[in-house]
């Protein structure tokens, strides 16, 4: 046991490294603050909206569901990494103990920021009940937020296992993104689809003209999601056992699921750290036979990019993120069908796009992602006008595949006219537009010491900085855009306004940046 707290302590600081810069760290502790006051809130709201029992099963529910986005965003990628492997692969230490710190370290931070979490649940449950209900529902609360850590971990190993069977690192990082978000979402479509007619009929009975008839529409909306669970076959098993035979039986499935998990991670640690050392020693040259010395440059960005799996995560996200936030817009806006938002849809939707393609650590951190390779961006001889296209144009790439997705969807709701294709050519200009813009700071301020590739977006001041840089722009054309919609301008017109305004605000930042070449030559020599 000693020599595996040894090996816990050696993940920890690497999993979770301490920001060096103190902006980051005071940013960090206010967010997570922040978090906590709204989760608390939440929390509250519903014990005084609902009765005792569904406030309990809601905290119990919001509880595990933030313990999946926290186990999904920290967890899933140092638990399955082998970035550890050349440490070690020499070392007399068994790969079922270097999995098993690994699971322990990952999901430390994330079970306890949900147990600081639930401390408020405890002290409102001793008011409401007892102490020993408090205790029980803490103690249930808390083993089956472990138990849906384990049931995640444990699928995820079993496609982990068959890794070798995907073509490339990306495929399988996609496959398992969406694994991770059907898992999640499941649940939320199987409730709805089985209580459609009942959500349709709180909400058409919404009354939001006071504090009290709002509550009480809130609590006939909660009651059906709390008589639905109580409905199904598993809880109702559950609930009818003993308390002491149930913590027993959850506790041996969690050691069950705990055991497994490591087994079969374990079972491929060897073959798939010798599959990934051979692939980051392999020698990465320029090919012979291309002729566009840009394509060269787009190559290299590639290359940096598959250089780490955190950096290809992060690439995936920005593709699917957006298209997964249009879905669950057009569901919520079918089901809420509130005036405002049915007149101002394509509106709301034109930017929901624009900001979620924007606001990703890809296009703010092209500089800093290079670490040991920005060395040889300055002593060789390339052209830093053609690096820093080739890095806006891979984030542009990025950005334009989530925004094409997002907009097919948004057609396949019928939605599609050709107000629509020019909103859709808008939102592409102004994306690349941004990417030109949120990578200056990071070219003169790159943050190439880290040891952990996370270290590069998570602890860079460079992601918040950016914002700065690109961000006033949207929000300049995005008020324009609602001012003239406000005024009754029709929508194709206002559509057509902004379209010729969006083009000359890109071919003027294009105009600016590459061809006076003044800005280029300024920022390189800072």
């Amino acid at each position: 046991m000693k020599d595996n707290m040894q090996l816990i302590k050696f993940f920890l600081p690497s999993f979770y490294a301490k920001p060096k810069q103190p902006v980051i760290q005071v940013l960090l502790l206010v967010a997570f603050i922040y978090v906590a006051i709204q989760y608390f809130v939440l929390t509250l709201s519903i014990y005084f909206i609902a009765t005792p029992e569904v406030y309990l099963f809601y905290n119990i529910l919001l509880s595990n569901g933030m313990t999946y986005i926290l186990i999904s965003y920290f967890a899933i990628s140092v638990v399955f990494s082998q970035s550890d492997f050349a440490i070690f692969a020499h070392l007399p230490i068994s790969a079922k103990r270097v999995v098993m710190s690994k699971i322990i370290s990952g999901v430390a931070l994330p079970m306890m920021v949900v147990s600081i979490l639930s401390i408020p649940t405890f002290f409102i449950l001793l008011i409401e009940f007892n102490l020993g209900i408090a205790v029980k529902s803490i103690a249930f609360l808390l083993i089956m937020n472990v138990l849906i850590v384990l049931f995640l971990l444990f699928l995820l190993s079993i496609l982990n296992h068959y890794r070798s069977v995907f073509i490339n690192t990306s495929l399988y990082l996609l496959v398992r993104m969406t694994l991770i978000f059907g898992i999640g979402i499941s649940p939320i479509l199987y409730f709805l689809i089985k209580n459609y007619h009942a959500i349709s009929t709180v909400l058409v009975k919404l009354d939001v003209s006071t504090i009290s008839s709002l509550s009480v529409s809130i609590s006939d909306f909660l009651e059906i999601g709390y008589r639905f669970a109580m409905q199904q076959s598993l809880v109702e098993t559950l609930l009818s056992l003993n308390t002491l035979i149930s913590f027993i039986f959850l506790f041996a499935l969690c050691y069950v699921l705990f055991k497994a998990t490591i087994k079969m991670i374990a079972s491929k640690y060897y073959e798939h750290g010798l599959l990934v050392s051979r692939i980051e020693k392999t020698t990465k040259v320029w090919g012979r036979d291309i002729q566009s010395s840009l394509v060269n440059y787009l190559q290299r960005e590639y290359w940096i990019i598959q250089s780490e799996p955190y950096f290809k995560m992060q690439a995936i996200l920005g593709i699917i993120l957006t298209p997964i936030c249009t879905i669950i817009f057009l569901v919520q806006t079918n089901i809420l069908k509130a005036e405002w938002i049915v007149n101002n849809e394509s509106f709301l939707f034109v930017y929901m796009v624009l900001l979620m393609s924007c606001m990703n650590n890809i296009s703010g951190t092209p500089y800093s992602r290079e670490g040991k390779y920005y060395a040889s961006s300055m002593t060789l001889p390339f052209d830093p006008q053609k690096v820093y296209l080739a890095k806006v144009m891979a984030s542009s790439c990025i950005g334009t595949i989530s925004v094409v997705i997002s907009y097919i969807i948004y057609m396949l709701f019928g939605r599609g006219d050709i107000i629509t294709g020019l909103h859709l050519l808008i939102t592409l200009l102004l994306v690349i537009t941004y990417n030109l813009l949120s990578p200056l700071y990071d070219r003169r301020h790159p943050l190439l010491e880290w040891s952990n590739p996370s270290e590069a977006i998570k602890s860079n001041p460079t992601v918040l900085i950016s914002l700065l840089y690109g961000l006033p722009l949207l929000i300049v054309i995005g008020l324009l855009h609602f001012s003239l919609l406000t005024f009754d301008v029709s929508p194709l017109m206002t559509a057509v306004i902004i379209m010729v305004i969006v083009t000359l605000c890109t071919i003027t930042v294009i105009y600016k940046m590459f061809f006076e070449g003044k800005n280029m030559k300024g920022y390189v020599n800072n």
